[in-house]
């Protein structure tokens, strides 16, 4: 199912900073780093036994695109087979079983609730903590979520928002106010913007949104 495919000296695993935190079980059995054209694009997280969710921006058109299991670094080749026209969001297959796939809210967020982060930046921290900010928002091209205040990095897109007990609340997915992310930490490899300040806006594309339309994607 598993199959090593030479990305060895991408061998950092997030489930062991998560160790502790709200997002560790997902980070340990529905979490993958995603991987294009051998390079760091964003993470994944389980949709269900056969399909993860990703952003659709990590993914380049026509990429070979690899996973990278967080529980235990086992890779496979995956399948980007559905990409969403109203939102940032796109579907995968991959082997059954090789993810689980975490609770996911009913609700929207509160503001000022605590949320945690998972992404697999090439450089820093790969769990980050924030605050929710506004509760509801939407943000064109991108789809409708909440925003919060937390440290996330270039890395992190299309990888799992949870609250306080672990429930999978959205996906990260940009930056409102922009920054330095983008082209300069492409160039060096390293989102040094998101490395200075650690208050930034990220807007979270909802669960219960990419949810429903991973579901009419399926169909």
């Amino acid at each position: 199912m598993a199959t090593a495919l030479g990305l060895g000296a991408c061998g950092r695993m997030p489930v062991l900073e998560a160790s502790g935190t709200p997002v560790a079980q997902v980070t340990a059995t529905g979490f993958a780093s995603v991987y294009a054209d051998g390079m760091t694009r964003g993470a994944a997280v389980a949709f269900d036994d056969r399909h993860v969710l990703t952003c659709a921006h990590v993914l380049p058109a026509g990429c070979e695109v690899v996973l990278r299991r967080g529980l235990d670094g086992a890779q496979i080749r995956a399948e980007a087979i559905r990409r969403s026209r109203r939102m940032d969001l796109a579907v995968l297959r991959v082997p059954a079983g090789f993810l689980q796939a975490p609770p996911r809210a009913t609700e929207a967020p509160l503001a000022g609730e605590a949320v945690w982060a998972a992404g697999a930046p090439g450089l820093g921290y790969a769990v980050a903590q924030g605050v929710v900010e506004a509760p509801d928002a939407e943000m064109p091209g991108f789809g409708r979520g909440f925003t919060a205040r937390m440290p996330a990095l270039m890395g992190y897109s299309g990888g799992p928002v949870v609250d306080a007990s672990g429930t999978l609340m959205g996906l990260t997915s940009a930056l409102p106010g922009g920054g330095g992310a983008g082209v300069l930490a492409f160039l060096t490899g390293a989102d040094l913007d998101g490395l200075a300040r650690r208050d930034r806006q990220v807007f979270v594309l909802s669960i219960q949104r990419a949810s429903a339309e991973a579901r009419q994607l399926l169909a």
